[in-house]
């Protein structure tokens, strides 16, 4: 082999490296942004949404907070170490006692701390079912762990079925339940006035989707609780998800789009008999991942879970390995 051979070789295997190392990164999932458990450094992230509308966030489920003179009301609260730094914060912003907190929903990283706020006089309003499971001991259907109830104090003293109304602040804030989508619990909130929307996690912006399906949580509720939505909202919305940065209708149509999408392609090869490692092979998420992947929900993890959903199997999931096997 002569030299201009050996270097011509040396510098076709280097490319070949390079460009798989490339693919190999690309094929990574992001870090999900929002979920720091560095509870010293934490800061809180704060935008004015309308005039005394706030978008908070430090780690999490989004909070969203109306200031005015009749007190304060949150929708969500985050994790329960995060009550001090929000309070700071809502402490800067001038507001008075937190009187009431709607939970979105049960999950912990978005009512951890309703405990401390209805410490300080805050009545927590919820739908029933999501009072409901705070007193329960829960069972992930992923992956078989169990967590203990929610503390007592941050369980909703206030429920309501179908549809919930505060007059607030100057501000009509409606509270709505339509059917089981992440959760049993679901509850998205409609600042009418300022032309906002909290959407909890039936909608996590840049995120895909994790299904509470030990909550009764299932992919076919997400389109009619989204699409109710978008009938009542217009170009000019602020669309506060329960994860990532706050959107617009179009992007909240694209996530819906998204979702439908993925479970219709493997919906159809549910039909024709397919397991899931020949449906996860055929990529059913494959255009989505750049923007909706991460190492919370990559796009192998929300096929295995649209299966679960779509099939009722019971999966067992290794995170670390993201490895799915049927029980």
């Amino acid at each position: 082999m002569t030299m201009l051979m050996k270097a011509t070789r040396t510098c076709l295997l280097a490319a070949l490296f390079l460009a798989c190392g490339s693919m190999a990164t690309a094929q990574t999932p992001r870090v999900a942004d929002g979920f720091s458990m560095d509870w010293e450094h934490l800061t809180i992230e704060v935008r004015e949404l309308a005039p005394h509308l706030y978008f908070l966030h430090g780690s999490g489920g989004n909070t969203v907070a109306s200031i005015g003179p009749d007190g304060t009301l949150l929708v969500d609260t985050e994790f329960a170490q995060v009550a001090p730094k929000l309070k700071a914060a809502l402490g800067k912003l001038g507001a008075g006692s937190v009187k009431y907190v709607i939970s979105s929903h049960y999950h912990s990283d978005l009512t951890g701390a309703n405990a401390a706020f209805h410490e300080d006089g805050a009545t927590i309003i919820g739908q029933d079912n999501c009072r409901l499971r705070m007193t329960q001991s829960r069972v992930s259907a992923l992956d078989g762990t169990t967590s203990p109830p929610a503390p007592v104090a941050g369980w909703p003293t206030l429920t309501y079925r179908d549809r919930i109304t505060l007059y607030f602040n100057g501000e009509e804030i409606e509270g709505v339940y339509k059917q089981p989508s992440h959760t049993d619990t679901d509850t998205i909130v409609f600042f009418h006035n300022a032309n906002v929307v909290h959407m909890g996690d039936v909608f996590v912006n840049n995120l895909y989707p994790l299904i509470d399906i030990a909550s009764n949580g299932t992919v076919y509720g997400y389109l009619p609780v989204i699409d109710a939505v978008l009938a009542r909202i217009d170009d000019n919305t602020k669309v506060v998800p329960g994860h990532g940065p706050v959107a617009t209708k179009r992007e909240l149509k694209a996530y819906r789009d998204m979702i439908q999408t993925v479970r219709d392609r493997v919906a159809a090869q549910v039909a024709t008999g397919k397991s899931l490692e020949e449906i996860e092979a055929s990529k059913p998420t494959r255009e989505f991942d750049r923007q909706y992947a991460t190492d919370r929900v990559d796009g192998i993890s929300f096929t295995a879970i649209v299966y679960q959903s779509l099939t009722g199997k019971r999966m067992d999931w290794n995170r670390s390995a993201n490895d799915f096997k049927e029980v």
